[in-house]
């Protein structure tokens, strides 16, 4: 469930471990000498903007050029959750929880690591390549650094002790830190046209939960969209029927003072307001969101059929289930289908039976190639994006991996797989 810090190792296709565990296609390795590291120093020190360590927060960027030079993009980096003050203190000595590792980085190690591996890396519609990506590839692009553990909605004034140390939740500040700084450099362009706030897993809830706050933030001629990927948690037991992930919600929402976070949606308090932590996940938000957004997601997500569901290895990645496992996964699929169709009336999605989690968008493979109703990924976004079209693609009576252009039945280079942690 602990978020560790990004890492990859050759030990089979899909062996798993108390973290999110991806097998995908390789992506090609880049040069990334064109993206540079921002740390917000001065809001740390002025605005009290800390990772758990009390390390400034950051981002890398890369500067967008020609037609792409006023629309930018942000991808908010994903990494799972700290559950209580000893996981938090074990999380801010990694860098889910430090910038201390990008900041004394002098071969630029973990800028190549996270740039080429963190949520799939700066590939797929982050990548500056046009012939992968068309659309967006010249655009101005932010991969904003993920060290609070609460997917930006954190806000507890002082340093919390754990034992002899402490620790910062200031996931809030650093939501705010990013945005401001990311509209200083639009400012300095003048005529920002774009902006579309994206991320996967905890950083898709992060675009859930904090979409309508960043418009406001935005000056109003700027145009905003959301481009979550993979961040809808569902409410849901195990596949026994036992509480899940739910009661952890609730702990981490009180216990990192989520209640007085400024972007928490509003709309979603004054509906829940004897269960304020449902307004931390996105099922119970999304009816409120009123900006535009293009959600992606599996409806047989990997990271929850294990750490919510609860189901073993061979039934989430190799379908060796039981009739109450199944049902289960079904379940999921269901209730998924269900609250994008009826609490997402006015938005568009992109629903498919991959067995994955934040594996498509970030890589050129998947990017391209993942079909659902017809399109591709890449098509969808683009007639979304460019023509205004709503797209609703789902293929609700799909098995797991049923969909020909999942990755695992459209290869054969399961060799070739790695391990990345990303949740």
């Amino acid at each position: 469930r602990r978020g560790p810090s990004l890492s990859f190792a050759p030990r089979g296709p899909c062996a798993m471990r108390s973290w999110l565990v991806l097998c995908f296609l390789l992506p090609v390795e880049g040069d990334f000498n064109s993206w540079s590291l921002v740390l917000l120093e001065d809001a740390l020190k002025e605005k009290g903007a800390a990772c758990l360590d009390g390390s400034p927060p950051g981002y890398f960027i890369e500067k967008g050029w020609g037609s792409g030079e006023q629309k930018w993009i942000v991808h908010f980096l994903g990494g799972g959750w700290c559950l209580s003050l000893e996981d938090c203190l074990a999380r801010s000595k990694t860098p889910l929880g430090s910038t201390k590792n990008y900041s004394h980085d002098p071969n630029e190690t973990q800028k190549q690591k996270i740039l080429e591996m963190g949520d799939g890396g700066v590939h797929g519609y982050l990548s500056n390549r046009s012939e992968v990506n068309p659309d967006f590839y010249n655009w101005n692009k932010v991969f904003a650094l993920y060290c609070d553990g609460s997917s930006r909605n954190s806000e507890v004034e002082g340093a919390v002790a754990v034992g002899n140390e402490s620790i910062y939740f200031r996931g809030h500040r650093i939501l705010e830190a990013t945005i401001a700084s990311i509209k200083e450099r639009m400012g300095r362009s003048q005529s920002a046209t774009d902006f579309i706030v994206g991320g996967c897993s905890a950083g898709g809830l992060t675009v859930y939960l904090h979409l309508d706050y960043i418009r406001r933030l935005m000056p109003q001629h700027v145009r905003v969209v959301g481009l979550p990927q993979c961040g809808m948690f569902m409410d849901q037991p195990d596949y026994t029927g036992k509480p899940s992930y739910t009661p952890l919600y609730a702990n981490i929402f009180n216990l990192m003072g989520m209640a007085k976070s400024p972007s928490l949606h509003q709309g979603c308090v004054e509906k829940y307001p004897q269960e304020p932590w449902k307004c931390f996940m996105a099922q119970y938000v999304m009816p409120f969101i009123q900006t535009p957004f293009f959600a992606v997601n599996s409806f047989y997500d990997s990271w929850q059929f294990q750490e919510m569901l609860h189901l073993p290895g061979d039934c989430a990645f190799q379908q060796k289930c039981n009739r109450d496992q199944r049902a289960s996964q079904h379940n999921l699929r269901d209730i998924m289908v269900m609250n994008f169709t009826s609490s997402a009336k006015n938005q568009s999605y992109f629903l498919y039976s991959c067995v994955s989690h934040c594996q498509y968008m970030n890589l050129d493979y998947g990017w391209r190639t993942l079909s659902v109703s017809g399109g591709t990924l890449q098509s969808a976004v683009r007639h979304w994006y460019f023509q205004k079209l709503t797209f609703r693609g789902v293929s609700i009576l799909d098995e797991p991996n049923e969909n020909p252009s999942c990755y695992k039945a459209s290869t054969g280079l399961k060799s070739r797989a790695r391990e990345v942690m990303v949740v």
